[in-house]
């Protein structure tokens, strides 16, 4: 396992200083602007808004939380060198004014590339975000260690040749996916509408869905930067799931 970020993140996104935490948002873009300057705006905006959060719930530090997972689940990952292993949190600030949170396991084995995301439940107000309490960051420590047991029997079933499609494909939307609008002066596409069609279908559970997809991960935010890869959601996470 590696403390650091990968490479391969969104185009736009920042890292919360000293930390592994990934914040994401679309706002300061414009058409006036043009694309080049509308998209250094967003990011300049992005990293001011890691800078300004990089004493709360970054003080939980999900490299360990996830390295004591790991070693409980998965010796093959500890013990085969050729194996990088880089977990963080992508922070996505959505149009609602809500923080959605996801753990990330970023998997590197020669050119192989697999990344893993737990979407993790409870969203934050900015009030919460901003100031949270005792209760609150207990809570959000459970959560992570909640999602890195998660993840880590899904790499392992990965690297065992178990983690197949079941042959289903869906149609899939999530704001902890994409959670900004896309457009601008005034003419909008909501989040809601966003969803990625022709996506593998894993496995599915009562309350849970299991789903691959292939992507872009430089691409931003707002066009599927976050979609890639492996993704445990909760289906009261998800605003479209549609068998195709």
């Amino acid at each position: 396992m590696e403390k650091s970020l990968p490479d391969a993140l969104p185009e736009q996104s920042a890292q919360v200083p000293e930390s592994q935490y990934v914040m994401i948002q679309s706002k300061g873009g414009s058409i006036l602007l043009g694309p080049i300057l509308g998209s250094l705006n967003i990011a300049a905006n992005t990293k001011k808004l890691a800078e300004k959060y990089k004493d709360k719930y970054v003080g939980v530090d999900p490299f360990e939380i996830s390295y004591k997972s790991i070693l409980e689940t998965n010796e093959l990952i500890t013990e085969t060198p050729s194996y990088k292993l880089m977990p963080f949190v992508f922070i996505q600030e959505c149009y609602d004014d809500k923080f959605r949170l996801s753990l990330v396991y970023h998997v590197e084995n020669g050119s192989w590339t697999g990344r893993y995301t737990y979407h993790l439940p409870t969203q934050y107000t900015k009030e919460n975000f901003s100031r949270p309490n005792l209760s609150d960051l207990e809570r959000y420590r459970n959560e992570l260690s909640i999602g890195a047991d998660q993840l880590s029997k899904l790499l392992k079933a990965d690297v065992d040749g178990k983690l197949t499609p079941s042959g289903k494909k869906i149609d899939f939307g999530s704001l902890y996916i994409v959670g900004n609008k896309m457009g601008g002066m005034g003419i909008y596409t909501m989040p809601e509408e966003l969803h990625f069609p022709d996506t593998d279908l894993v496995e599915e559970g009562d309350d849970y869905v299991i789903i691959r997809r292939q992507g872009n991960m430089k691409a931003t935010g707002l066009f599927g930067g976050l979609a890639f890869g492996v993704h445990y959601f909760k289906k009261d996470q998800l605003h479209t799931y549609n068998p195709m």
